[in-house]
């Protein structure tokens, strides 16, 4: 099976996924304004954004929270076990 009828294959697999792509492409080439350097390097650094962005958080999520007061635990009362 060659590269164009893999490829073929997965689009036609995945029509949504397909649909949206082109849908996307076509919305970048029109806001690009003909500009596809400038659109390019816009697409770009907005990834570069979101990879940095989403590290950043994941960073964030794994610090432990600040400190907390220590809670006071109340034991419950002890129970003798009696045996007859």
């Amino acid at each position: 099976m060659n590269f164009f009828e893999k490829l073929g294959k997965v689009l036609m697999d995945n029509i949504a996924y397909t649909v949206i792509l082109v849908i996307a492409l076509i919305l970048f080439l029109y806001f690009a304004e003909g500009d596809l350097i400038a659109g390019i390097l816009t697409a770009l650094s907005a990834l570069v954004v979101y990879v940095c962005v989403l590290l950043l958080y994941q960073e964030y999520k794994k610090l432990p929270a600040g400190k907390k007061a220590p809670v006071a635990k109340k034991s419950a009362p002890k129970k003798s076990a009696k045996r007859k």
